[in-house]
């Protein structure tokens, strides 16, 4: 099967670079997330980003080769696919890498706009399992700014970035919602202005 990766992302700085060290997490402990790069997402975008996020939080994060979603359809007259249909996958993939340990956890990362079956919503970013240890986040959005135009890789690097440690932030970190729009945690997110207003050193340093 050919794969299209069609986001590959020029991302923003030398802390990018997959071969950088990994001076703050240690390779004999194991990973505490893995990024699961699948559809048109490229392994090596998924791997600097991961890359960048252990260099900044001291996690080791890592990203995996890429993974075949299978072939899901989405909803009758829609281009959105089920987000419960991407969770099995980062538990299934989790399974099968010798570094995760019971508390690893996986965020699968799709170019898929998704949504829940239920459809309450107009679309998800992302969904949690925690039970199975699994995400997903769809980068579908975070592509475009919010006249339509196409966003820069660098942006789209930064949105994805900014997402990604969202979930890490929640699902591990305790982290809670807050009201201060610089802050990775803001809430409710109305648009894709908010996810730029929001910054990942100040959100560290001000959770430390």
């Amino acid at each position: 099967m050919q794969r299209r990766h069609l986001l590959v992302l020029a991302l923003p700085s030398a802390a990018f670079a997959q071969n950088q060290p990994l001076p703050l997490a240690s390779p004999v402990d194991a990973v505490h997330f893995y990024v699961i790069p699948t559809d048109d997402i490229a392994e090596q975008a998924a791997g600097a980003i991961a890359s960048a996020l252990t260099q900044q939080t001291g996690l080791w994060i890592k990203a995996t080769l890429w993974t075949p979603a299978g072939e899901l359809a989405p909803f009758p007259g829609t281009n959105q696919y089920a987000a419960e249909d991407y969770l099995p996958l980062g538990a299934r993939a989790a399974k099968m890498l010798r570094e995760a340990s019971p508390r690893t956890y996986s965020i699968v990362l799709t170019n898929r706009d998704i949504n829940a079956r239920a459809r309450n919503l107009r679309f998800l970013y992302s969904m949690h399992s925690p039970m199975t240890n699994a995400s997903v986040l769809s980068v579908a959005r975070l592509q475009y700014n919010l006249d339509g135009s196409q966003a820069s890789a660098k942006e789209v690097a930064n949105r994805v970035a900014k997402m990604l440690m969202r979930i890490v932030g929640e699902m591990r970190l305790g982290w809670r919602r807050s009201s201060d729009p610089a802050d990775l945690m803001y809430a409710p997110i109305m648009s894709i202005e908010d996810v730029d207003r929001m910054d990942l050193s100040h959100t560290l340093e001000s959770r430390k």
